[in-house]
Parts: structure tokens; C-alpha cells; sequence
């Protein structure tokens, strides 16, 4: 009875140790250090603004990227006009950007975020003939876990009847 006790507490522990290193490994759809360039044609514009200064004027485009974490980590990102190439035919000019939870908050602190989904938002004016060309590049980060005191507790009843069961063939 106790070798069964024995064999089933080592196959729990090696168990749960392969399901933490398969969580640690699965960031969704994106991977760390991620740096990706954009087009947008003017054919594929969101929106005219037709309003304001004349140098405000003109086609608009709105990009939303989804970001998923699936454990506490640090983010960091850039949206920048890509300044290579004809710029009179690809260019952005008013370019925003922000990144906001899931529930559309803004959010200012990127260390220490808790698992989610977030939103990486980008806008600008396609101020090229041909439309606009930018990159969008972010890192992910996780952040060592700390273990919980139930964890410490269950990993030392473990080696406890792991020793006790030692002790009992000793005998």
C-alpha cells in the first residue's frame, strides 16, 4: 500500500512540474520581441476627416492588435513611421497610439501585468499618395513566479512521506 502511496506522489510531482513549463511556454498568438510592418493603401482607409486645419485633412486608418498574456509579465512596444523608401508615396503623419485592458482603460504601467488580454491601438493620417507605411514592434516579458505557501506546504508533505516510506524500508 505505502509503494503505491510512493509511486503516485512522484508521478503527481513530475506531473505538475510539466504543467508549469507547458504554461510558461504559451504566450498565444504572439512571441516575444516582435517587430511587424504595415501598409495601408488609401483605397483601405477607416475614415475621411473633412473637418479642421487643411493639413489635418485627409484619409485616416485605426489598427487594434490583440495581445494575449497568459502570466504576469512586462510589455513594451513602438508604433513608428517607417522612414525608408519613398516616403511620398508611403507616408504617415499624426500618428497615435495607446494600449488599453480588455475593458478599454488605458493603461500606463506595462511591468507587472496581470494575465489578459490587452489592446496595442495605432492610428494616423495616410498622408503618401499611394497610402501609409508603419512598423508596430513589442516585447513580452514574463515575470518569474513566485511559488504560493500551498505550494511550499504540498512540495514538503511530499518529501515527508516520501521519507517516511525510506525510513519504513530501512526497517
Amino acid at each position: 500500500m505505502l509503494k503505491s502511496i510512493g509511486k503516485l506522489s512522484m508521478i503527481a510531482m513530475f506531473a505538475t512540474a510539466y504543467v508549469s513549463v507547458a504554461q510558461a511556454q504559451d504566450f498565444g498568438p504572439y512571441t516575444t520581441s516582435q517587430s511587424l510592418d504595415f501598409s495601408r493603401l488609401k483605397d483601405d482607409a477607416d475614415y475621411v476627416k473633412t473637418t479642421g486645419p487643411a493639413i489635418a485633412r485627409g484619409l485616416y486608418f485605426e489598427d487594434t492588435y490583440e495581445i494575449n498574456l497568459t502570466q504576469v509579465s512586462d510589455f513594451s512596444y513602438n508604433i513608428s513611421e517607417i522612414t525608408t523608401g519613398d516616403n511620398t508615396k508611403y507616408d504617415v503623419t499624426f500618428l497615435n497610439f495607446g494600449f488599453y485592458d480588455a475593458n478599454g482603460t488605458s493603461v500606463s504601467t506595462l511591468t507587472n501585468l496581470a494575465a489578459g488580454t490587452y489592446f496595442l491601438f495605432a492610428s494616423g493620417k495616410l498622408a503618401g499618395t499611394v497610402g501609409g507605411d508603419f512598423n508596430v514592434s513589442f516585447n513580452i516579458a514574463p515575470v518569474a513566479a513566485v511559488p504560493e505557501a500551498d505550494s511550499y506546504a504540498l512540495m514538503l508533505a511530499g518529501l515527508g512521506l516520501v521519507g517516511m516510506i525510506a525510513r519504513r524500508k530501512s526497517k
